[in-house]
């Protein structure tokens, strides 16, 4: 719902708004919308004020071990499912100490990986952790503040829209502009970083940076194991080859569901997936992902007794909203895929990077021998090497031919 005070009107869903016409606004809304604040916004100048996506709404420092300081920020941004709507969304940043360089602190905006439909799955919720910590304290020694970002409908009221391209895209954008509006210490220069889903995220964000955040300057986008939700993709979640068997697909197509159900209440889901699917799916929106995939895997769900005959159609809204925007990138791009990764297959990244290529992106590509998560860890060394280069004004070679 929107965030409008009792002193303006609430904004009203367009029905006859085409696609292209609701893609073309959605596209400038970062420029021109406005609408009105909430009363609970904690900034009680924007009550009556226009607002606007990128726009800031409260700033507070959180206590914190990192070598940093550390604040919740919480900020507007595009609602993907009504461009003339703003939502609220939360944040972390982080800024190194000490004096920041000429020009102000590079910024690495992080997208993080799929962690739940829940308010409190969101990172800024759950806090900094012990691999977390580990992970933002590499890039700060590199000289980076972090803007860290949720997604809508994560840390703050709304509607999870999971694998939303735009959503998280703008959500990224959004995040870095908030944050440079309150922290003056921050560069327009960005490097974007993410993994799983965030690598979707960062992927999107660098498609619309130039038209709906153009004051940004996106100098590359590092992303690991994004993934890919073409044709083939959906077919090898709904078909597998082993229908039998328990694969990730299985709570996936579950949180994808449940997102389904709470962005649009009128979703026949029971059509979809089988009783015993069913039972699984208020758990997909009530837990961490976490805690779901176990529940998840010891129920004996498998894919064949998880869908029904009409699930690729009940579904078809959630493989639409996960289509990248562009392919055709600005900047340089490092994909980093894991061999091992059961969630986000090399292979189906590997189309991606061809669908990349093609569209005249320089991509790098990695492939190492780790899992979904272990290819977080296994980048380091390449992920800094390419951000130095980056911010270098150095062109990192790209293996497209």
């Amino acid at each position: 719902m929107p965030y409008c005070s009792f002193r303006c009107k609430p904004e009203r869903r367009l029905p006859g708004l085409t696609a292209f016409a609701s893609l073309l606004v959605l596209l400038t809304a970062g420029a021109v919308l406005s609408g009105c604040a909430s009363d609970d916004d904690g900034d009680n100048w924007s009550v009556s004020a226009p607002v606007s996506a990128g726009q800031a709404i409260r700033l507070d420092s959180v206590p914190s071990h990192e070598p940093a300081s550390v604040y919740r920020l919480t900020y507007r941004s595009t609602d993907a499912r009504n461009p003339q709507q703003l939502v609220r969304v939360s944040a972390q940043v982080l800024i190194p100490h000490g004096h920041a360089p000429a020009g102000g602190w590079p910024v690495l905006a992080w997208a993080h990986g799929e962690s739940g439909l829940h308010l409190t799955c969101a990172p800024s919720v759950m806090g900094i952790g012990t691999v977390q910590a580990h992970f933002y304290d590499g890039w700060l020694r590199q000289g980076f503040a972090i803007v860290a970002t949720d997604y809508p409908g994560m840390g703050e009221p709304g509607a999870p829209l999971l694998l939303n391209a735009r959503s998280e895209g703008m959500s990224v954008l959004d995040s870095v502009r908030a944050a440079r509006e309150r922290l003056p210490d921050l560069s327009e220069n960005v490097v974007l970083n993410g993994h799983a889903q965030g690598g979707q995220a960062t992927l999107a964000a660098a498609a619309m940076a130039s038209t709906y955040a153009p004051h940004l300057r996106i100098l590359g986008t590092i992303a690991a194991a994004p993934p890919y939700l073409d044709e083939q993709t959906a077919q090898e979640l709904l078909h597998p080859a082993n229908p039998r068997s328990f694969s990730p697909a299985v709570p996936e197509l579950l949180t994808l569901g449940q997102s389904l159900v709470e962005a649009d209440p009128s979703t026949d889901i029971n059509e979809a997936f089988t009783p015993r699917g069913q039972r699984l799916l208020h758990e997909a929106g009530s837990m961490c992902a976490s805690d779901f995939f176990p529940i998840a895997k010891r129920s004996g769900l498998t894919p064949a007794t998880l869908l029904e005959p009409e699930a690729s159609r009940v579904l078809a809204p959630v493989f639409d909203w996960a289509k990248y925007p562009s392919f055709s990138l600005p900047s340089p791009v490092l994909i980093e895929s894991g061999a091992q990764d059961l969630h986000t297959s090399s292979n189906q990244q590997k189309r991606l990077v061809t669908r990349l290529c093609s569209a005249g992106t320089a991509v790098t590509h990695r492939i190492h021998n780790a899992s979904h998560n272990g290819t977080l860890a296994a980048m380091t060394i390449e992920a800094h090497s390419f951000a130095g280069q980056l911010l270098q004004g150095t062109k990192p070679r790209s293996d497209c031919n």
